[in-house]
């Protein structure tokens, strides 16, 4: 009987592609977007516009409206964290940068900026005690203060232009 560690690789491709085998297809990369819109419950929206039928103490999913209407799931990643846990975020017009992955409309946040009066804003948590800046609320990780929200302009340059 003969080994089949003999073979070389040239010879399984030719065999591979005379009985009709595709070499495997390249995986699609996910996007790059920068969004502009809204947090809001993605379940709710559904309720509101096509009379999804919810109950009334619903566990919220939260995605992205854009200002164009389109919906997007955001992906709970320690970045995200502060989108699905401080609803003060929910209330604010938002930039989301990030990566939506092929075939989906889901999100991975990978920075947020608000809005506001036309002018972008860095957001964070940072604790006066450390001076520690930190993507999610909660407690400082050195002094266990709580950190508070900081909403300040990027830059002169940052302003937003009218469309």
């Amino acid at each position: 009987m003969r080994s089949f560690k003999r073979l070389s690789p040239l010879f399984i491709i030719l065999v591979l592609l005379m009985v009709g085998a595709k070499p495997p297809a390249e995986k699609p990369e996910p996007k790059n977007v920068e969004l502009s819109g809204k947090v809001v419950c993605l379940a709710e929206e559904m309720h509101t516009h096509y009379n999804v039928e919810l109950f009334g103490n619903h566990t919220h999913l939260y995605g992205i409206k854009t200002e164009k209407g389109e919906y997007y799931t955001l992906l709970r990643t320690s970045l995200a964290e502060a989108l699905f846990v401080d609803e003060r975020l929910h209330e604010k017009d938002l930039v989301i940068k990030g990566r939506v992955f092929p075939k989906t409309q889901l999100l991975e946040v990978t920075r947020f900026l608000s809005v506001r009066d036309g002018v972008l804003h860095d957001l964070y948590y940072y604790c006066d005690t450390c001076y520690i800046r930190t993507v999610a609320p909660g407690n400082c990780d050195c002094c266990q203060a709580p950190v508070v929200l900081i909403e300040r302009p990027l830059n002169a340059d940052s302003t937003i232009p009218s469309p």
